[in-house]
């Protein structure tokens, strides 16, 4: 069991996450009497063509280069995300 969970990246698990939670939304909301619904499931759906995209690039990345370095490397994406997310909350406040 501990060797199946030894490749997992912070993409991957939150690649699969918002597939499976984009796929069940998408499903309610198709499933609606509302045409706006269903377009909005439809775009929900189309949505996941690059999510499924980066999380291909992050398994042959992992492949390549190995779990820890790709972690590394991701984390460090995430938190350059933040960091611009905070500046433009202290930009907001100011201006």
């Amino acid at each position: 069991m501990k060797k199946q969970f030894q490749n997992w990246t912070l993409f991957f698990v939150v690649g699969i996450l918002a597939i499976i939670v984009a796929l069940i939304a998408s499903v309610i909301l198709m499933a609606g009497v509302s045409a706006n619904d269903g377009l909005f499931g439809i775009y929900i759906l189309c949505s996941l063509i690059p999510i499924v995209l980066v999380m291909i690039i992050d398994r042959i990345l992992v492949w390549k280069f190995g779990n820890k370095n790709v972690n590394k490397v991701q984390f460090s994406i995430l938190l350059l995300i933040v960091l611009l997310w905070m500046v433009r909350f202290v930009v907001n406040l100011v201006i």
